[in-house]
């Protein structure tokens, strides 16, 4: 009988099923294996599917937090975990242990967390363990990532999950969570940021590499930046291509790429980095492009300088033509120049909070019916990253060309 494992969705869960969902094809499984447990929660289960494999699925994905097996037997799951624990250790050490609600949330919670876990402090201790349990902060019902990290909880013990749909509750037991330190690392302490210009978060650069649906191969960035998408397309063992009109820019990809192999973080990567005007573009450029093997397109064009506060709606309109513009020549050389064929594009087409309301354009307005709009495939609603109180948000499309 296999087992069944839960993905905890980060801040933005349409997101993160749907860059589950693409992880999970670019292995060969469909759809059929994920099932929702509420908004947040998403159930895995296959035959083929092991803790192993999880656990190397999850360390690819940027929008789930916390990963872990469903138990099919609480009763049993305290004295069978800690007794292997204490065993391990020969009885020398206090077991941690935490407790977390995942899904929906009652006032009464934080009352019922901690005798909870008094209770299992309790049991634990008529078995000659000696535990501590870690409750969640504030008003939250789940520890977060630093305090499951900070107190070791997952080396010294266990961390309980309560997975809850409506009335419906099962039980999991966590098997990691998200590198956080990792991510803000990679933001915080890469060589160079163009602060100016605006970055795109190292989650949400993950999560469009994953959209792809593809799990190796050669990826192009035509407008690189100080390269947050191809550094995170490395970490997951892609070959890349980075470009952009600046040359500054070009240069900060490379210094902050060579960063990340002294760090520790990629080897071995084939990559290179070029300047490259998509909307004049270098015939002898062209042609090299026209003839590598790139299997997928992951951008973010420039969007302006960042925002601060709301803009009139003309000038979002001149922005957005801007973007629009640099998107018509993307196309074009993808269809007519490179004449690529069967390739994944991700995108992202921004709304700016203007005076007047919400300002963006279509999908449909950049591309023709050559072009698939994968979107509906994985999620029935849009794909968006705005965070609270944000001026802008990031529309987000997967694209095949068929």
């Amino acid at each position: 009988m296999p087992k069944q494992y839960f993905f905890e969705a980060g801040t933005f869960p349409e997101l993160s099923y749907t860059e589950l969902l693409a992880v999970l094809e670019s292995f060969g499984f469909s759809k059929d294996v994920v099932t929702r447990f509420g908004s947040s929660i998403f159930l895995v289960k296959d035959e083929k599917i092991d803790e192993t494999f999880v656990k190397n699925i999850f360390g690819r994905l940027g929008g789930s937090v916390r990963v872990g097996e469903i138990v099919e037997d609480i009763d049993n799951f305290y004295t069978t975990t800690n007794q292997e624990g204490t065993d391990s250790q020969e009885g020398s050490k206090k077991v941690i242990f935490g407790i977390s609600i995942l899904g929906n949330s009652h006032k009464e919670d934080s009352r019922f967390l901690k005798k909870l876990a008094n209770s299992i402090k309790k049991g634990l201790k008529e078995y000659g363990i000696s535990s501590r349990f870690v409750l969640p902060q504030g008003r939250g019902s789940s520890l977060n990532a630093a305090q499951v990290i900070r107190n070791q909880i997952l080396q010294k013990g266990f961390e309980l999950n309560i997975l809850r749909q409506g009335n419906e509750e099962i039980y999991g037991r966590t098997i990691k969570i998200q590198d956080l330190e990792g991510f803000v690392s990679r933001d915080m302490n890469k060589p160079e940021t163009d602060t100016e210009m605006g970055t795109l978060p190292p989650k949400l650069a993950r999560m469009m590499v994953n959209f792809t649906a593809q799990n190796s191969g050669t990826l192009w960035d035509p407008f690189c930046g100080s390269g947050t998408i191809p550094m995170e397309a490395a970490m997951l063992g892609f070959n890349f291509l980075a470009s952009d009109i600046n040359p500054q820019a070009v240069n900060d990809t490379d210094v902050n790429v060579r960063w990340l192999s002294s760090e520790g973080y990629i080897s071995d990567t084939l990559y290179e980095t070029f300047r490259f005007d998509v909307t004049k573009p270098d015939s002898e450029i062209v042609k090299k492009l026209k003839h590598t093997d790139i299997t997928s397109i992951v951008c973010e064009p420039y969007m302006g300088p960042p925002l601060t506060r709301i803009i009139t709606q003309q000038k979002a309109e001149e922005v957005l033509e801007d973007v629009k513009k640099l998107y018509f020549k993307l196309f074009d050389l993808i269809d007519n120049k490179m004449e690529k064929r069967g390739i994944k594009v991700i995108i992202i087409i921004p709304s700016y909070k203007t005076d007047r309301g919400w300002k963006t354009f279509g999908i449909r307005e950049l591309v023709g019916k050559r072009w698939i709009v994968k979107n509906s495939e994985y999620s029935k609603e849009g794909l968006k990253w705005n965070r609270k109180n944000s001026i802008i948000t990031r529309n987000i499309y997967i694209l095949e060309r068929s």
